[in-house]
């Protein structure tokens, strides 16, 4: 019997905007149920590494394994693996992005970078890890960068989307909303760190947003829980918790 593993998105899959678990109690005790059935969980998020770690300890949900930067930067037993941008692609991007009227930040594999503090209402991290900079093209050459988040208008993204989706080879630009984009190298996301860290598993994936999409054809069951289009063969369903129920049924057969 093959093994297997349930894998889910954080921000608008596990977690709302307040950081609280969607679904509450229930879909923790339906995690407990998926381990205690064997299966392996986890998160595979865009937050950083760190907010895994805090996740994990507060709801123990027992995982060795964690994807963080939308694929970008795994954590295998505790050593990791990072897909990092192409550093002359990074600085022509950013320059030509950073006299937009947008926001820019940056993410290196340990610290978000931010030029101002981020607006009260955005989604609070467990762990803070930001740095002020004026300016980002130091870092970019100095340390090893992971990706551009870009907040703005869903116009304003869109172009910068397709920018960069036609002008680069090793780079990328993906919607994770309406109002952000994120800028990472193009071997990148969350299906192919799925694939590195859990061959020959049986997957079950849980996401809400396009860069969840890619979990989806590698899964033997995806679920989308969200009421966005997507191009993908997957279940829809309301939230993670009626998600994580009929994977229960499925898995106990």
């Amino acid at each position: 019997m093959k093994n297997k593993v349930v894998v889910f998105d954080l921000d608008g899959t596990l977690l709302d905007s307040h950081n609280a678990i969607i679904g509450g109690t229930q879909t923790l005790e339906c995690l407990s149920s998926l381990h205690e059935l064997g299966c392996t969980l986890a998160v595979c998020t865009g937050r950083l590494d760190h907010d895994i770690i805090k996740v994990d300890e507060r709801y123990h949900l027992h995982m060795t394994h964690r994807i963080s930067q939308n694929g970008a930067v795994i954590n295998r037993d505790d050593h990791y693996q990072a897909t990092l941008l192409d550093k002359q692609d990074a600085l022509q991007i950013y320059k030509d992005i950073k006299t937009k009227d947008i926001r820019i930040e940056l993410n290196t594999v340990s610290n978000r970078y931010w030029k101002t503090d981020r607006d009260p209402d955005f989604p609070k991290e467990f762990y803070d890890s930001h740095i002020i900079k004026d300016d980002f093209e130091e870092i970019i050459l100095c340390q090893p960068t992971v990706l551009f988040l870009l907040i703005g208008d869903t116009k304003q993204l869109d172009e910068i989307e397709t920018y960069v989706n036609s002008t680069y080879q090793n780079t990328k630009a993906i919607k994770t909303s309406q109002t952000s984009l994120e800028i990472l190298h193009q071997s990148a996301s969350k299906g192919h760190a799925i694939e590195i860290l859990y061959p020959h598993y049986e997957i079950y994936a849980i996401g809400d947003a396009p860069n969840d999409f890619c979990m989806f054809p590698i899964a033997k069951e995806g679920y989308l829980v969200s009421d966005i289009d997507c191009q993908y063969k997957c279940h829809r369903k309301t939230s993670i918790l009626e998600a994580l129920q009929d994977i229960i049924t499925k898995v106990q057969g």
